[in-house]
């Protein structure tokens, strides 16, 4: 009996992806590996420190409103969690 969750849009699509490529590698090895030459020369050649920077720098800007945010929200439940009628014995 399969008892996984089904999966997300997101795992069919890398799923499907992957397929798709496993057999378009297995059909045409010739195309498939100059597109792989392709990818590895574009990855070469792109400036990766000035990406790993970017994306450092984007998200260390955006984690500190997200967690003021998240701070913000847990006080408010905090405060405004109903308490529980206390019984008298």
């Amino acid at each position: 009996m399969n008892t996984a969750p089904p999966p997300q849009p997101a795992e069919q699509l890398v799923q499907r992806l992957v397929h798709d490529a496993e057999t378009m590698a297995r059909n045409e090895p010739a195309k498939a590996m100059a597109v792989a030459m392709g990818v590895g020369m574009v990855l070469n050649i792109l400036p990766t420190r000035f990406l790993v920077a970017s994306v450092t720098a984007v998200t260390l800007t955006m984690l500190r409103p997200a967690l003021l945010t998240l701070g913000v929200v847990k006080a408010f439940e905090l405060c405004n969690c109903p308490s529980k009628p206390q019984t008298l014995p």
